[in-house]
C-alpha cells in the first residue's frame, strides 16, 4: 500500500489550489487524483527532446497520477507565450544551427510588465524538409494498403523542430502521396523516412459468422497489410522501415518492389525556419510582446509574431441593440493570418484554442462570460464576440466590445489516494 505524496491524505475531501495565469506547481513524490481547471495543463518533461508535452489537457476529468516530484508539473496555460509564427524569415544567416551557440542569433520576447515572467525562447537557422504542403518523392508505390500508411520521419538534432507528413494511396491500395504538414527545422542532412503500414480492422476480433476455432490458427505475416521495402540499415537494398520492426515478419513480406519514400533537399539555408519557446513567461495582459533578434548575421526584415495563450478577462458593450436576454454568446477563435494564410494556434500540435463563451444579459448586447476560453493567440477585434445561439432573429445592431484579455486565474483540485 502507498499513501501519495506529503499532501495531507483526506479519502473523504480533495485540496482545491489556484494558481496565476503563468503560474505551475510540481505535485511532490507520490500517487494523486487530479482535476484540472478550465485553464490548466497537465505535463511530462520529455528528457530527449528536452521539452514539455502535454499529457492531460484544459479541464481534462479527474485522472490518477503517480509522480516523482520534478518530471510532472500542472501549469495555468493562460496568459502565455505559447509558440511564434515566422513572418519573415530573413537572411544572410551566417551558420545554420540551433540556438545561439551554434547559430549566433538571440531571440529576445518583450517583457510582460508588472511582476511578470519574461518568456525565453531560442532560434533555429536553415534545415527544413522542404516547404508545409509540399510532397515528399514516392520512389516506389508498393502495393496492397488498405488504408493510408503512417510516415516517420527521422528526427533533428536535439532541440530541432520534428519534421511530419502523411500519406495518401489509391482504392487499389497503392502508395500514391506523401505530403509534408511540418517541414521541421534544424536537420543537418536529408532524412529517412519510413513507411509503416496499418490495420483497416482491429485484427485481433473473429471471422464473421464470429466462431470459436478450436485451436488458434496463426496469421502470417503477423503485421498490417501493405508491401514495404526493408529498412535502413538492413541487408539486401535500402528501403523505409526501421530494421527492429521487421522481427516476426515472413520474408515474403518485405520487397525490393515495396514502397518507398524519400525526402525532399533540405531549404531555408541562412533563414529563420524555427522558432522554440522555452519557457512561456506568465501574466502577459493585452499586448502581444514584441519578438526581436539579433546577431548570427540575420538581416532582411526578419520577424515574428508570438502566439499567446489567452482568455477573454472582460468585455465592456461598447454598440449593440436587439439582443436576446438569455441567449448564448461566443467568440472567435482568433486565428492568425500569417502570409496570407490562417495558421491556427497549437503548442506541440498538442493544444487547440477554446472559444469564450457567455450569456446575455442586456438587449443591448451585454453578457456574464461563463467560460473565458482558452489558447486564443491574438487579442480578438471588437466585432469577434457576437455568435448568438437560441435567438430567433438577429440583433437589429451588431454589438461591439471593449475586450480586455489576458491570464485567467484558475482552480484545479489534487488529492492524494492509495494504490494497493
Amino acid at each position: 500500500m502507498r499513501v501519495g505524496g506529503p499532501f495531507p491524505f483526506n479519502p473523504a475531501g480533495s485540496f482545491p489550489f489556484s494558481l496565476p495565469g503563468g503560474g505551475y506547481v510540481y505535485p511532490p513524490q507520490g500517487n494523486y487524483l487530479i482535476t484540472l481547471g478550465n485553464q490548466s495543463i497537465l505535463q511530462w518533461w520529455d528528457p530527449i527532446n528536452s521539452d514539455w508535452r502535454n499529457l492531460a489537457p484544459a479541464g481534462c476529468p479527474t485522472i490518477p497520477v503517480s509522480v516523482d516530484g520534478y518530471n510532472y508539473r500542472i501549469l495555468n496555460n493562460s496568459g502565455t507565450v505559447q509558440g511564434a509564427a515566422i513572418t519573415n524569415a530573413g537572411s544572410g544567416g551566417t551558420t545554420n544551427g540551433i540556438g545561439p551557440t551554434q547559430t549566433g542569433v538571440t531571440v529576445a520576447v518583450a517583457a510582460p510588465g508588472g511582476n511578470g515572467q519574461t518568456a525565453k525562447g531560442y532560434a533555429i537557422v536553415g534545415g527544413a524538409v522542404g516547404t508545409a504542403g509540399g510532397s515528399m518523392t514516392v520512389t516506389q508505390a508498393g502495393s496492397g494498403f488498405l488504408v493510408a500508411p503512417l510516415i516517420l520521419v527521422d528526427p533533428p538534432p536535439p532541440g530541432g523542430i520534428q519534421c511530419t507528413a502523411t500519406a495518401a494511396i489509391t482504392s487499389a491500395g497503392v502508395l500514391t502521396s506523401v505530403t509534408i504538414v511540418n517541414p521541421g527545422a534544424g536537420y543537418t542532412a536529408v532524412p529517412n523516412v519510413y513507411v509503416i503500414p496499418q490495420f483497416l480492422d482491429y485484427p485481433g476480433q473473429l471471422a464473421l459468422p464470429f466462431t470459436v476455432p478450436t485451436s488458434p490458427t496463426p496469421v502470417a505475416p503477423n503485421a498490417p497489410p501493405g508491401q514495404i521495402a526493408i529498412g535502413p540499415g538492413a541487408t539486401g537494398f535500402a528501403g523505409t522501415i526501421p530494421q527492429n520492426f521487421m522481427q516476426g515478419l515472413t520474408a515474403a513480406f518485405p520487397s525490393s518492389a515495396g514502397a518507398l519514400v524519400t525526402a525532399p533537399a533540405l531549404v531555408g539555408s541562412g533563414t529563420l525556419t524555427g522558432i522554440v519557446i522555452t519557457d512561456y513567461g506568465a501574466l502577459y495582459n493585452t499586448t502581444v510582446p514584441a519578438i526581436s533578434f539579433s546577431g548570427g548575421g540575420l538581416a532582411g526584415g526578419v520577424a515574428a509574431t508570438a502566439l499567446m495563450s489567452w482568455g477573454v478577462q472582460s468585455a465592456t458593450q461598447t454598440a449593440g441593440t436587439g439582443f436576446t436576454v438569455g441567449s448564448a454568446i461566443q467568440s472567435d477563435l482568433g486565428l492568425l493570418t500569417v502570409g496570407g494564410a490562417s495558421v491556427r494556434f497549437y503548442n506541440n500540435d498538442l493544444l487547440a484554442p477554446r472559444m469564450m463563451a457567455g450569456v446575455l444579459t442586456n438587449t443591448n448586447g451585454t453578457f456574464t462570460i461563463e467560460d473565458p476560453g482558452y489558447g486564443i493567440p491574438t487579442v480578438l477585434a471588437s466585432t469577434q464576440l457576437g455568435v448568438q445561439y437560441n435567438q430567433a432573429a438577429a440583433p437589429t445592431v451588431a454589438a461591439t466590445y471593449t475586450i480586455v484579455m489576458g491570464g485567467i486565474t484558475d482552480t484545479s483540485i489534487i488529492q492524494a489516494f492509495v494504490n494497493e
